[in-house]
């Protein structure tokens, strides 16, 4: 009797922790200033049949197929986009409302990315001097035995939303910070590399601004006689984006190298990496290991952490001062 009465109150309390300590609502809101105007913005948001040149979700599936079902001509309320593919599995995205050059609402259920629907809305507003703003905001509210997951999702969300901005915002002005280009790699091994390196650290300043430095650093050891054997490459040890905490090494590839400063290592890389080509602006390149990462998810694959990710940057401000041509590449090892 008395076990039994310990054993239900035990249950009590993990219940009433667990409802107290996690969240069931998930809320993200993304904006952007645009150059084109609200009509301009709602005539591409009308075209159904292009939705799914901005979605996120076919970033993962080079095989999703689409389907469009609109119930009127005369109005998108009720209309759906859906895409279906072997690793997207089933993605439906319903209309609910739609207010002309206003705002926009659907709602996303998914199989395979969201446990609860998702509730998005594409609003626009103006600033002061007349200039269109684009807010995404997406909405979600989990049930009880998903609520632990509600960080876990908040990341994958806001990550999946801030892409769908910056996609449509391309699809809309062509030739801005937005253009971003994802190309998923065959998993495989690396070659071992011999490499100038710097430990770097970065928790409480632009890590652009560090690691040009440490780049620059290490071309003055280099000294005048030894030019780079191939693209500098960064190897981290540790990254927490929400924390802006990272930790690794910068790396300069060498080849006969001539007396000078710099000490040469050889730098191994064991197993296999996924690996992920971007190209675009620096800016978005968090988004690029997003789109990795739920790569490896949906294929099954699972990060080996004891092993450094790498980026490795083909084509850098060293080569051209236009960012929509940065080009780098991802590696994540693999289990």
């Amino acid at each position: 009797m008395i076990i039994g009465l310990i054993i239900l109150i035990s249950i009590l309390l993990c219940v009433a922790g667990y409802t107290l300590f996690t969240q069931r609502y998930i809320y993200i809101h993304h904006t952007s200033l645009m150059s084109s105007s609200a009509d301009e913005i709602f005539s591409e948001l009308n075209q159904l049949e292009y939705w799914s040149s901005w979605l996120p979700w076919t970033l993962f599936d080079d095989d999703a197929s689409v389907l469009v079902n609109q119930r009127s001509n005369l109005s998108l309320e009720g209309a759906l986009v859906q895409l279906k593919g072997p690793l997207l599995g089933k993605v439906s995205c319903h209309i609910e409302s739609l207010q002309a050059s206003k705002r926009l609402t659907f709602q996303v259920q998914t199989d395979r990315f969201y446990p609860s629907p998702i509730h998005v809305l594409i609003e626009l507003s103006e600033t002061e001097d007349h200039q269109v703003v684009m807010n995404v905001i997406a909405k979600s509210e989990l049930n009880f035995w998903h609520r632990y997951k509600q960080t876990q999702l908040l990341k994958q969300i806001h990550a999946d939303m801030r892409l769908m901005l910056i996609r449509l915002c391309a699809r809309l002005q062509s030739d801005n910070v937005y253009v971003t280009s994802f190309e998923r790699q065959n998993s495989r091994t690396l070659a071992n590399v011999d490499a100038i390196t710097r430990p770097f650290l970065v928790s409480d300043h632009s890590m652009s601004m560090q690691m040009e430095q440490g780049f620059r650093d290490l071309i003055i050891s280099l000294g005048p006689d030894n030019r780079p054997a191939g693209p500098s490459f960064a190897l981290f040890e540790a990254a927490d984006l929400s924390q802006h905490y990272f930790t690794g090494k910068l790396g300069i590839p060498i080849q006969n190298l001539s007396p000078c400063e710099a000490k040469p290592e050889r730098i191994t890389f064991k197993g296999n990496y996924a690996g992920l080509r971007y190209q675009g602006s620096y800016q978005h390149l968090w988004l690029a290991w997003h789109v990795l990462k739920t790569n490896l998810r949906l294929h099954h694959q699972k990060q080996a952490k004891q092993r450094c990710s790498i980026e490795v940057y083909e084509v850098s401000p060293k080569e051209t001062s236009d960012e929509l041509q940065f080009v780098t590449v991802l590696y994540m090892p693999i289990q």
